[in-house]
């Protein structure tokens, strides 16, 4: 696999062990894009939704739809039923199919995530992203810590190299993809296939939606110096450290965000 690159910065070719985000992305998203019309319309509808383009005072009418994009009413309902598997709407008898709200949703369904990324929530969907990194990260790096393969551990330290080398450059893209496949390869190594299942999800989707940039932490020395500490750590197999240097790193990045974008009093949809 090629990684593109500023002339500036050259970055080791990826780990076989370290798969790409993208193809697992894809694959934990089911090729909904893959299916033809049917997926078209699926991905349309609910991008229409997320931005409140439809459903918002009366129920969505399969007829209406077909109409609208042409398509037959075979296709409306199964593209309303996947909808309705990733909890954004809801069909009951005399009352026709009708939008759920936000908190109901599948917030965790890539495809999910993708469209309101894209839509006026991007900002939000970014921030959350980060905050559930908070989540389970730390203890990612925790459990990988004393535990990664000879491979994995020289590849752990070869990218905090990068970083620091990309730091220097102001290499953006390089930064970027280094960061990626360094929190990639923790997870990866992560002894707990639970966590590395939401990992994979929440880094696929937010690869696929265009945030890879806007979810790494900052590009500086300072944040490429932690990386080599938190490197360190795990190589010596302190994973209580190791948690609280990555805990340290994400809460950066959480405060860069906060600091650029506020997040109002009361938040809304």
């Amino acid at each position: 696999m090629t990684v593109e690159t500023s002339p500036e910065t050259v970055l080791p070719p990826l780990s076989p062990s370290t798969s790409s985000l993208t193809d697992t992305y894809l694959s934990l998203r089911g090729g909904t894009q893959a299916r033809g019309l049917h997926g078209q319309l699926v991905q349309q509808l609910g991008r229409m939704i997320v931005v409140g383009e439809l459903g918002a005072d009366r129920p969505l009418v399969p007829e209406e739809i077909g109409r609208r994009f042409e398509v037959s009413r075979t296709v409306v309902r199964e593209s309303l039923r996947v909808l309705e598997a990733k909890g954004m709407v809801t069909a009951r008898p005399n009352v026709g199919t009708r939008i759920r709200p936000v908190p109901e949703w599948n917030l965790l369904d890539p495809d999910v995530i993708e469209w309101r990324a894209s839509g006026l929530q991007g900002v939000d969907q970014c921030r959350e992203l980060a905050e559930l990194r908070c989540a389970f990260e730390p203890l990612a790096a925790q459990l990988a810590a004393g535990r990664l393969s000879e491979a994995a551990q020289a590849r752990l330290a070869e990218l905090a190299s990068v970083l620091k080398q990309a730091a220097a450059l102001g290499d953006q893209l390089a930064y970027a993809k280094a960061d990626a496949e360094f929190h990639a390869l923790l997870v990866a190594e992560c002894p707990n296939r639970m966590v590395e299942h939401l990992a994979r999800v929440v880094s696929g989707a937010a690869e696929s939606a265009g945030m890879r940039r806007r979810s790494c932490g900052p590009m500086s020395d300072a944040n490429a110096a932690s990386h080599t500490r938190l490197a360190d750590e795990i190589l010596a197999g302190d994973g209580v450290t190791a948690a609280s240097v990555m805990r340290s790193m994400l809460a950066a990045q959480l405060e860069e965000q906060a600091a650029s974008h506020p997040v109002p009093a009361q938040r809304g949809e």
